[in-house]
């Protein structure tokens, strides 16, 4: 069953679709995207910077480091987040997946997102660890 009226539409049997990780130069920061799509990379971050080139009228750097499809994808994104969010950064202007972003260290991210999708890691025993100092 997909769910109608979404932009990025989910089948709701399986809870499965793209986790991906996306580094971004923003803000003169070095930044992280963690989200979740269950369209081609591509449409998302051409989607994702369009709304930063209305807001800032420039498109910032940003590269693709991780995107797999898979199970439970809205638990392992909200986990990832809060177990990260002590690193979470607020853009100082909103556009379309703003709200998440993490200046975490990259190699930080990218571990925890592979211990996550690999199953090494359940969302459930991330939720307990103290995210990387």
């Amino acid at each position: 069953m997909i769910i109608k009226g979404s932009k990025d539409p989910i089948d709701i049997e399986e809870n499965s679709g793209i986790l991906y990780l996306v580094h971004f130069n923003l803000e003169d920061k070095d930044l992280v995207k963690i989200g979740v799509t269950s369209r081609p990379i591509e449409e998302r971050m051409a989607e994702v910077l369009k709304s930063i080139f209305k807001q800032y009228r420039e498109f910032p750097f940003c590269r693709p480091k991780r995107f797999r499809k898979t199970a439970d994808v809205y638990e392992k994104e909200a986990s990832l987040l809060k177990h990260f969010k002590n690193y979470s950064y607020t853009t100082e202007k909103k556009f379309s997946g703003s709200t998440e972003f993490v200046d975490a260290p990259l190699d930080e991210v990218v571990v925890v997102y592979e211990e996550l999708v690999k199953g090494v890691i359940t969302y459930e025993s991330l939720m307990g660890q103290p995210p990387y100092p």
